[in-house]
């Protein structure tokens, strides 16, 4: 059996539910474990089993005796399930440390994937950061198999591209949602971002701000973070402000296919945003919806060339300014193009990638796992 491992709740991992489904076609049994950080409540699937210390979202080294528990509890549930560990899927280093010590000990193949350097994301400098970045190099080069969301991010984990072990698996997202046609653009402007609530780094409270009181604006918000208590306070006392909750992958896309614009803002107070391979860059694709997003980054970078979106600067000035510019032609324009983008680029590659190279070779490594029992 292969064992999923992130600290984080299975049903909203887009990615994580790809990975379900190409295995689950391909007849691979799998199981769960997770981190159930905030206590909300998760689907009862077999096989899928949570830690359930409470720890901030975001929390970074504030949560850091939480992290050592959590490590321990995966070795611990590892250790318990070794006669039916077949194959590891570790996602990043807080997952991938205690996952690498197991398979080390009874020789069971890890598949670390990294969905984002860890140190980039949580800051963390100096002589402690450059020794995290070794351990998690060291974990990758050492893993069966290591995955990265994009080829830019050879560079930002030591990797190199010609290594045999290392998969680039972007975050395509099941092509499952159908996009809303025919599609009449008019004010006021259906505004939606789906996605974790999380504070400063992504441009929610500056997209809050510009949106209230425009009555040329609906803002539409699902999600679930540190922010969702402004959102959900902000839908109570404005009528252009609508705040949906946590939603799943499907549900979530679903409102984003009613949208006219969708939104995803990396602001570049996070260093690892400048290496960003965001599932709203190919949802927004997907959906036939253009994206607002942030100047200086990939998915700024991208839909500036392919110009299926806008890439602006910082603050909420900014996006006050776009809204004013904003018109129907532009709009309509840019939706079309990301459409066309996704038939002639994405269309099939959950399909040739996920359901194709990837359970290849996770297949070739759950034949040639140990199933000794020990």
């Amino acid at each position: 059996m292969i064992f999923f491992i992130r600290s984080y709740i299975a049903d909203f991992d887009a990615r994580m539910g790809k990975y379900f489904d190409a295995l689950t076609d391909a007849e691979i049994p799998f199981c769960f474990i997770g981190w159930n950080k905030d206590g909300r409540p998760a689907s009862a699937r077999r096989g899928f089993r949570y830690f359930s210390k409470i720890a901030k979202l975001g929390g970074g080294w504030r949560n850091a005796i939480a992290l050592l528990w959590w490590n321990a509890y995966v070795f611990w549930q590892l250790i318990k399930a070794r006669r039916q560990v077949r194959v590891v899927h570790a996602v990043d280093l807080d997952s991938g440390f205690a996952a690498w010590l197991f398979c080390q000990m009874f020789r069971r193949p890890l598949v670390l994937d990294l969905y984002d350097k860890y140190t980039a994301v949580r800051n963390i400098g100096g002589i402690l950061g450059k020794a995290i970045d070794a351990l998690e190099r060291m974990i990758a080069k050492s893993a069966a198999l290591a995955i990265i969301a994009s080829a830019e991010r050879y560079s930002q984990h030591g990797l190199q591209p010609n290594e045999a072990k290392v998969l680039v698996l972007e975050n395509v997202p099941h092509p499952g949602i159908e996009r809303i046609a025919p599609w009449e653009v008019r004010r006021p402007w259906k505004i939606g971002y789906f996605g974790v609530l999380e504070a400063q780094h992504r441009g929610l409270e500056d997209l809050l701000s510009a949106c209230t009181g425009r009555l040329d604006v609906q803002l539409h918000v699902a999600g679930y973070g540190r922010l969702a208590p402004q959102f959900s306070a902000a839908s109570e006392n404005l009528p252009n402000i609508h705040f949906h909750g946590a939603r799943e992958s499907a549900a979530g896309l679903r409102l984003m296919a009613t949208m006219d614009i969708m939104v995803g803002l990396y602001y570049l107070s996070v260093p690892n945003h400048r290496h960003a391979s965001p599932n709203k860059y190919y949802e927004h694709l997907m959906l036939g919806r253009p994206l607002l997003t942030t100047d200086g980054t990939p998915p700024g970078a991208r839909v500036d060339q392919d110009v299926s979106g806008w890439a602006i600067g910082e603050g909420a000035q900014a996006i006050t300014a776009w809204l004013d510019a904003l018109t129907e032609p532009a709009v309509t324009e840019r939706g079309k193009r990301a459409a066309q983008l996704w038939s002639e680029r994405y269309e099939s590659y959950y399909l040739t990638h996920y359901c194709g190279e990837y359970v290849a070779r996770v297949k070739q490594l759950y034949v040639g796992g140990r199933a000794d029992g020990l």
